[in-house]
């Protein structure tokens, strides 16, 4: 299992571990659409480092507070 805080997140359906989609870049790591939430749909995204996201531990967290909270820019590149 891939997300290793996925327990804290009752509300998402996450994709498949082969469904992980790139959608940008953030502090020069590659940024995978993981899941939405059940409620609106808001993007749950975790980083990767590799080109094989499914052989790390990823930690997920939602788009938007990521991009409210963090001091690193935000890139998003692929449609979320």
């Amino acid at each position: 299992m891939p997300i290793s805080n996925r327990t804290i997140f009752t509300d998402v359906d996450f994709l498949p571990n082969s469904k992980f989609k790139l959608i940008g870049e953030y502090a020069g790591k590659k940024l995978l659409l993981v899941g939405r939430t059940k409620a609106y749909g808001d993007p749950i995204v975790a980083t990767s480092q590799t080109d094989e996201p499914c052989e790390e531990d990823l930690y997920a967290c939602d788009l938007y507070e990521l991009m409210k909270c963090s001091h690193e820019p935000v890139k998003v590149t692929g449609g979320i």
